[in-house]
């Protein structure tokens, strides 16, 4: 307690720093890596979603290089304890650890708010957008190409999207007007699409025919959402707007190929599976054992750290550099996904990786924590700890002489 009120004495808003600090972190690194560089996240997570996950492994990171940073020091900060009185020296690597956790505790309420209103309380709102024609969406959809190469006919690839999937199905009611004739001069066939819970994007087709009359040039078609349960589409994109040319393809060529293309279908991208909706749920049981894991975890490698610290003064630098190297290893502020094959190794020696990914299973997606990262994670910590707590014990006799 008294660390926690050394932190902010004197200051007037006292413990809410501990709910700016973050925010202000989500919007310095939101500016650089989603409008400066325009990192994408994936095809079911929008801007707002994307921002939330990157806050809540803020949190947990910033507890983390707290406790490791201040812990390395805390022997030398404290040496007119240990060198004038007799006081155990582990506590301050524990103590520290525990003020840093309780701290980030306090901003947690945030996350999980944000959690509610976005899942719950707030439905996203949708739009409509085409995609590139000569982007292919599988090998389904490739454009078609003449005996020299040349595109004679491309299919529109239109889809309805959510700015971030949704844990309830929607259904979209879908208007088609232009120049061009629904049926004559291309196929529409759904009236109606219904987006399953957890997906974002779903794929409308529309089919371009053999254009008939040569004489008529390029026509239009205007694909817009009529009724889509009482939800706005984003400003300025209510309709989508596509131009069909003729096409030298034969008739019979055309006829083959519809019925493989009537199905509307989820659109499904390589991150369809890892992603779930925003929601909370019982796997929020296990957040305790998760931040009694992280204490086990940083406990044991402060007090290595602290320990050696005294042996080489520089490793206090030293850290303060790795921390920052460790953060960006860690997919804080991007996918795991996006880590090149070659590099992957760097995630299966992270634990901190491992604990930020089950942090946000548990209090984002309602998702009990993948014991493919708790069973590894645990025994880490356990082995750290021990490590870290015999390699202090043994030198702790001689903390007074090297200070």
């Amino acid at each position: 307690m008294r660390d926690l009120k050394a932190r902010y004495v004197g200051s007037s808003m006292g413990f809410f720093w501990s709910v700016i600090f973050p925010l202000i972190n989500l919007c310095v690194f939101t500016f650089v890596f989603r409008i400066i560089l325009k990192t994408r996240w994936s095809d079911e997570q929008g801007a707002l979603e994307v921002a939330l996950v990157m806050l809540a492994g803020i949190i947990v990171w910033t507890a983390f290089a707290e406790s490791v940073s201040r812990c390395t020091n805390c022997l030398v900060d404290n040496s007119n304890l240990l060198q004038k009185v007799v006081f155990p020296a582990a506590v301050f690597p524990a103590y520290i650890t525990t003020s840093a956790i309780l701290n980030m505790c306090i901003g947690l309420p945030i996350v999980l708010g944000a959690v509610v209103w976005f899942g719950y309380l707030s439905e996203p709102t949708a739009a409509l957008e085409r995609q590139n024609e000569y982007e292919a969406v599988g090998e389904a959809f490739e454009p078609v190409k003449d005996e020299e190469g040349r595109v004679t006919l491309t299919w529109p690839r239109v889809f309805v999207s959510l700015e971030r999937a949704w844990r309830m199905p929607t259904t979209f009611k879908l208007a088609y007007g232009g120049t061009a004739t629904r049926g004559v001069d291309y196929l529409a066939p759904h009236d109606e699409v219904v987006l399953p819970a957890g997906s974002a994007r779903l794929y409308i087709p529309v089919i371009p025919l053999r254009d008939a009359l040569n004489d008529e040039g390029p026509e239009t078609i205007e694909i817009s959402v009529t009724d889509s349960g009482g939800r706005e589409l984003l400003p300025g994109k209510d309709a989508v707007s596509i131009t069909l040319t003729e096409s030298a393809l034969p008739a019979e060529a055309i006829a083959q190929d519809i019925g493989a293309r009537e199905a509307t279908g989820v659109y499904k991208s390589a991150d369809s599976a890892r992603n779930h909706p925003l929601s909370l749920g019982p796997s929020l049981v296990m957040l305790p054992v998760l931040l009694g894991l992280l204490a086990l975890y940083t406990v044991g490698l402060s007090s290595f750290l602290a320990a050696f610290n005294l042996y080489w003064r520089d490793t206090y630098h030293l850290v303060g550099v790795l921390l920052t190297a460790w953060m960006f290893a860690t997919p804080i502020f991007y996918p795991d996904h996006m880590v090149p094959e070659g590099m992957r190794w760097m995630l299966l020696i992270n634990p901190m990786h491992w604990f930020v990914e089950m942090f946000k299973q548990v209090t984002l997606f309602g998702v009990w924590p993948s014991a493919g990262y708790l069973g590894p994670f645990a025994v880490v910590s356990a082995i750290t700890f021990f490590v870290g707590m015999r390699f202090f014990k043994r030198h702790e006799p001689s903390f007074p002489d090297l200070l």
